[in-house]
């Protein structure tokens, strides 16, 4: 994994971590079968949490940054 840890925040790190390992699980399921498919379906909840978590603040903090900028003009 690329050393991008200065530009990322704890949730896309754990994002990125968790789509990781999604793909190990994928192999593993291809190969020994559909036993741990309830942990696949839990990384992707996880994943979306972190996702709509992430949007949200996005979302909230460039609100924020234009009110802000029409307010001082």
């Amino acid at each position: 994994m690329p050393d991008t840890s200065k530009t990322l925040t704890d949730n896309q790190k754990l994002a990125a971590d968790i789509r990781e390992a999604m793909v190990i699980l994928a192999k593993v399921i291809r190969k020994f079968g559909d036993a741990p498919w309830p942990l696949m379906e839990r990384f992707q909840r996880e994943l979306k949490a972190l996702e709509d978590r992430e949007a949200l603040l996005d979302t909230l903090l460039d609100d924020n940054l234009d009110n802000a900028s029409k307010r001082s003009n």
